[in-house]
Order: C-alpha cells, then sequence, then structure tokens
C-alpha cells in the first residue's frame, strides 16, 4: 500500500490537514504533488532535520526491522525492549502525526502499524543512501555467504526454464486485447472465460506457469485458469482495459485508444509499478533489495551476493547465516524470475555460484525514459514479403500493430513478430472497422521495401469481394394468419417497429427492439407466445461507456493484509499515553526533588507503569535520564533497578537517590 491510497481511506478534513503540513507545502512550492512528497528521497531528506531524535531512531528501526511489512504493538515493543516505552508511543504518535506511519484496526481492535512502500523506498535511501548504484560485474567480492550446491542446482534449474525468447509484457498483453478484439469473451455463471479461450489466449503468451511458480500468486477460478494467463488478465483488469459487462468480458475503448497511444517505455513503467504495488514481497530483507534493485540503472550488472553483503552491511537481510545463503535462490523465485518473464530484467547463474542481474528498460528511471521515449524512430517497420507474410521490427508502434493484428493472422510473436495476410484475414479486418483499402494504405506507408505488386493486387481483389452479400441479424415475427398480420401491422404503435413484411403472415423484426415488442404486442391484446424464437437478446455493451465498478479490481489476489481493513486516524490523548495522571501528585513529573525512599519507591512503580524514563540523581554521581525496570522492597530494603537504554543496568537503594522526577514524553513542561 502507498501514501496515496492511504489518503483516499481518510476523511478529507484529515486528509487535507496533513497535505497542509510546512514539509509538504514547501515541496509542492517547487513544483511537486504534495502526495509525491511523502515518498520523494530530496523532500524526506529535509524532512530528517525537523524530527525529534527519538522519532528518527524509531522510524530507521522501522526501516530496518518492519520496512513495508504491518506490525502490530506486540512486535515494536520487542523490537524496541531496551527503549523507554513511553519514548516510543510518543515517537510513534509523532511520525503519525506527520503522516509517515499509518495506523490501522482490526475488527477485534487490535491495531497493525504499516511504512508504506513509497515511504520505505524513500527513507531507504535517506537513511542508508543509494549503497549499491553502479556496483559492476566484478564488484561481487566480500560477501559473507556462499549459495549451496542445493539451492546453485535449483537456480540453475530456474534458469533453464526461462532461458526463451521474450517478447515483453507490453506485448503480450496487446495479444490479449488483439483476441478480446476480435472475440466475444462470454462468461460462464462462475464468472470464468470459456475453456476454449482461455486455451487460445494462454498460447499467445511469451511466459508461463513455471516463470511464476515462485510468486505464490492466489486468484479467482484457479481450477480453469493457468496462473499465466491470470497474472496477464489481472493487468488489464487493473490498468481498466478489460471489464465485465454483464456476462462478458469486454473492452473499454477509450482506455484503450490512449494505452495504444503510450509509449512501450512507459507502459512497462505503469506495469511495473503495479506488480510492485500488488506483488510487493512480505519478507523485509526481500522488500529492500528489490527497492536497491530499482536504483540500479539500465545495462549495470549487479551480483547478488554484492546485494546480499550490502544487506548484511545495513543489518535488513534476515534469518541469520542459514537464511541468507538462500537469499539468492528466494529471491530469484519470488521476484527476478517473474520480472525476466516480463522481459524487463536479465537474470544468470556464474560459474562462481553466483547470480549476476541487470535491467533491460529503465523501471523508475524517469529521466532515462525520456530519453529512450525522445529517441528518433524509424518509418519503415513493417517488411511485406511476396508470400503475403508481413514482418513487424520491435520499433512499429503498438497502433500499427494494432491495426495488423485485425486483418492479418499472428504466425510468430517475438521481439520481430510475423504475420500473414489472407483473404479471410483481410475480411474480417473489414468487420472489425478496417477495410481492405484502409489496410492497404497502412502496409504501403510502413513497409520498410514498399508492398509487393501481387500482394497489393491481390488484397485490392479481396476488397472488390467483400461486401457484395449482407448478413444481419433479425427476427421473425410470424402470425396464425394474413387477417392477424394486416391487424397487426395498423396499430400504429407495432406498426413502427415492423422493418418488412414477408409474405401474407410474417414481419422482420430488429432483433433488439424485440423486448418494445413483446410489451407492446401484450398490451395490445395478442398474447405472444414464448419461444426460443422470441427470447430477447441482451444489447451489446456500448463500447465506449463507462466500465463497471469492477473495472479496476484484478482477479489476482492482493497480498496486503491491511487494504480491507480500517484506517484510524486519531491520535492517542494524554490521558490514553498515562493512564491515571490526574490521580498523581503533579509535583512528581514536573519538578525534580528529594523524597522519603518509600515515595521515591512509588515514584520509580508510577514511571514502570507508564513505561516512563525518570530524571534521577543517585548520591555521588550528576543526573541522567534513567528507565526504571523494578521497584522491589524486600526485608524492608527498598531497591531499584535502572536501565540506561543501551544495554546497561544498575540496582541501587531507593535511599541513595537524592533527587527525582518523572518524564513525560510528548507532554510539554515535563
Amino acid at each position: 500500500m502507498n501514501y496515496a491510497q492511504i489518503l483516499d481511506k481518510m476523511p478529507p478534513a484529515v486528509s487535507r490537514q496533513l497535505l497542509g503540513q510546512d514539509w509538504i507545502k514547501s515541496a509542492v512550492a517547487h513544483g511537486m504533488e504534495a502526495r509525491e512528497a511523502f515518498g520523494n528521497e530530496e523532500v524526506l531528506r529535509k524532512l530528517r532535520a525537523t524530527l525529534q531524535s527519538d522519532e528518527e531512531k524509531l522510524l530507521r528501526r522501522i526501516v530496518v526491522r518492519f520496512g513495508s511489512r504491518p506490525f502490530t504493538p506486540a512486535e515494536l515493543e520487542k523490537e524496541t525492549a531496551d527503549w523507554a516505552a513511553a519514548l516510543v508511543k510518543t515517537a510513534l504518535t509523532g511520525l503519525r502525526r506527520r503522516g509517515l506511519i499509518a495506523a490501522f484496526r482490526k475488527s477485534w481492535g487490535d491495531r497493525l502499524f504499516l511504512l508504506p512502500q513509497d515511504g520505505l523506498r524513500g527513507w531507504q535511501a535517506v537513511f542508508f543512501g543509494h549503497g549499491c548504484n553502479g556496483v559492476g560485474h566484478g564488484d561481487g567480492a566480500g560477501s559473507p555467504w556462499s549459495i549451496g550446491s542445493g539451492d546453485n542446482a535449483k537456480l540453475r534449474q530456474l534458469y533453464e526454464q526461462g532461458d526463451k525468447p521474450r517478447q515483453g509484457l507490453p506485448l503480450d498483453l496487446l495479444l490479449l486485447l488483439n483476441y478480446a478484439d476480435l472475440h466475444e469473451l462470454p462468461l460462464t455463471q462462475r464468472g470464468a472465460l470459456h475453456k476454449r479461450h482461455v486455451q487460445k489466449m494462454t498460447a499467445l503468451l511469451g511466459f508461463d506457469e513455471t516463470d511464476l511458480a515462485g510468486c505464490g500468486l492466489q486468484f479467482a477460478h484457479a481450477d480453469t485458469y493457468p496462473v499465466s494467463l491470470a497474472a496477464a488478465l489481472d493487468f488489464l483488469q487493473r490498468l481498466g482495459l478489460l471489464y465485465r459487462s454483464g456476462d462478458r468480458l469486454v473492452l473499454h475503448k477509450p482506455r484503450l485508444r490512449d494505452w495504444l497511444a503510450t509509449d512501450e517505455a512507459l507502459q512497462t513503467d505503469m506495469l511495473y509499478r503495479l506488480w510492485t504495488e500488488h506483488r510487493f514481497p512480505e519478507e523485509v530483507d526481500l522488500q529492500h533489495a528489490v527497492c536497491l534493485l530499482d536504483k540500479l540503472a539500465a545495462g549495470t550488472k549487479i551480483r547478488l551476493s554484492r546485494l546480499a553483503a550490502e544487506l548484511n552491511r545495513r543489518e535488513t537481510l534476515t534469518g541469520g547465516e542459514e537464511e541468507g545463503a538462500r537469499f539468492s535462490l528466494r529471491l530469484v523465485q519470488k521476484w527476478l524470475q517473474p520480472l525476466r518473464a516480463f522481459g524487463w530484467l536479465d537474470w544468470e547463474p556464474e560459474d562462481s555460484g553466483d547470480v549476476s542481474v541487470s535491467w533491460l528498460y529503465p523501471v523508475r528511471d524517469e529521466q532515462r525514459a525520456n530519453e529512450e521515449r525522445k529517441t528518433a524512430k524509424p518509418s519503415g517497420f513493417l517488411y511485406v514479403q511476396p508470400d503475403f507474410e508481413v514482418m513487424v521490427s520491435p520499433e512499429c508502434p503498438l497502433t500499427v500493430r494494432w491495426e495488423i493484428a485485425r486483418f492479418a493472422e499472428l504466425v510468430k510473436s517475438d521481439r520481430m513478430a510475423v504475420y500473414r495476410l489472407t483473404k479471410e484475414s483481410v475480411q474480417r479486418g473489414a468487420d472489425h472497422g478496417t477495410p481492405p483499402e484502409q489496410a492497404l494504405e497502412l502496409l504501403e506507408n510502413h513497409a520498410r521495401h514498399g508492398v509487393p505488386e501481387t500482394v497489393r493486387l491481390t488484397i485490392t481483389s479481396w476488397g472488390e469481394q467483400y461486401g457484395r452479400v449482407v448478413l444481419g441479424g433479425v427476427t421473425l415475427l410470424r402470425c396464425a394468419d394474413a387477417q392477424l398480420a394486416e391487424q397487426i401491422s395498423r396499430h400504429p404503435k407495432i406498426g413502427r417497429l415492423l422493418l418488412e413484411k414477408i409474405g401474407d403472415a410474417d414481419f422482420i423484426v430488429p432483433a433488439g427492439k424485440m423486448t418494445d415488442m413483446m410489451k407492446l404486442l401484450d398490451a395490445a391484446g395478442f398474447s405472444p407466445r414464448h419461444t426460443a424464437d422470441f427470447q430477447d437478446e441482451e444489447e451489446a455493451p456500448d463500447p465506449d461507456g463507462e466500465a463497471e465498478t469492477e473495472t479496476l479490481k484484478g482477479i489476482v489476489y492482493d497480498q496486503d493484509p491491511v487494504q480491507y481493513l480500517e484506517l484510524e486516524t486519531r491520535l492517542p490523548s494524554a490521558e490514553e499515553m498515562y493512564p491515571g495522571m490526574r490521580d498523581i501528585p503533579a509535583v512528581w513529573y514536573r519538578d525534580s526533588r528529594g523524597y522519603h525512599a518509600s515515595t521515591i519507591l512509588k515514584i520509580a512503580r508510577q514511571a514502570i507503569s507508564w513505561g516512563a524514563p525518570v530524571l534521577a540523581e543517585v548520591e555521588g554521581s550528576t543526573a541522567a535520564v534513567w528507565i526504571p525496570r523494578r521497584a522491589v522492597e524486600r526485608g524492608g530494603e527498598l531497591t531499584i533497578e535502572l536501565s540506561d537504554g543501551a544495554g546497561r543496568s544498575r540496582t541501587v537503594q531507593a535511599g541513595r537517590i537524592s533527587r527525582i522526577r518523572i518524564l513525560l514524553p510528548g507532554l510539554s513542561g515535563t
């Protein structure tokens, strides 16, 4: 979950308050979107200087130990066992007040806290720097772990399974969209596509089940869809390009036009952001690894042993040496192999047992992506062969390839695709809005070496034959006799719906008007008979209409456990943080004073119950901040165990404490 999604869940007044903070306003004044400021490295670097020391210390601990994984108060307490609990509560409240940490409430009242994904990326860079940026292929020495022989064998097996030509996810999705454009996609009563469409659509994809086996994806209709098709359909539905309308899947034409007009670099960036938003790893060390890999420039290689060493240096590689040795296998299975299947990166096992990784596309690198988009593309990217094959180069715009897929049969799809022109395919294109003369014009405009004369003449001939006979869908209205037919035709409202009379007692009625016709006939007293011939056909959805509310929901279930929980925006009050504060003498937390040993014991116990530190002056030493851990009375001897918060502790007699005061973090004047 990211900050934008969290802000959308908030009451408007709360989100306005968060977006109205000075540090957000400053970012907006420099041309940044307010919501982007929460994850922007430069903005967060400036914000860090304004954090309280305890807030910064706690935020760093959250980044290291929890990443973007939801955590409970008990988990936070365990990770901050050496700290004063009141300091932790106050620091957490301060981070929540700034909107950096979100809080959620389960149905039974338990809380969960979360650092959103974009916050993890930004604060990781602020606290630790980019780390692995620019690390070359030869800089992998010095890793504290080596990959075991068993894991190395699994890595090589995974590599060989995925070692095949990739056309890239944008083209994979384009082929599915082409298929949806040329075929009706009815759904079963359970809401799944029919098996014949599942098989044909799955065959169009350049990746398969073995590529996504390590992701652990769970999705609707798992007994019908292979995981590869489920992942592809999930992308299309989250983009709003395919949506469910009634009992079928249909294209959203306006969004489709925008998508086809988007260049491949931007499409890749959008798809990668969708994948990371909904498929971000649950393991904290893999989250940190993903964030580091995101910052690696396209074409630069890095060894996973070097990445593991960097994570170990940051204390974010969990599980110790034994699990650390399996880091590469886990990262490959759950993250790198799917991204390789989508054509975004490449990874390769080395003879040394290490693994090298490099991006093929500049994901999350807007400057590099913009440079690629500005690169001039050749105008001739089609090769039309005399045998009616059309070779399409990778530079071909998706708008052109979309039209080609309408009037040509796909033979092979790779980075260089091959289509074949046939009489059936050209006429099919005409049925879908691309007449033969327009198809020929498109080929002539973009063919590198022109269109062979035989191909041109043949397409022209196919065009001349097309459309001389037309088939249309109508419904037959049959009357019992000619007299009844005459009576019906004279009815003022029914007569307007009759297209043509056939013979003495039959009429042609538009198929889409059958509902109106049935109502009119019944109202006029003709009591029409309901038979299979007179069933009302559901009108096709408006192709330019808005998608239903299901549009942006995918079929793959999110791993994010907090998306359906109630967001909690109310911050704890002083009474909630320090219950019973009104029932004790205010002087205990306002002034540093000397007391009788029995009173000092009570003060220490009160501080322990709140998890608050104390400012105490022990005989023979200056005043210092201590965290009381135990206060006991044995045989008339009153002793207090104190901790300095750094792992060191001491036990003193209460009578040796000359001055003491409870510190209440977060309350002014204490």
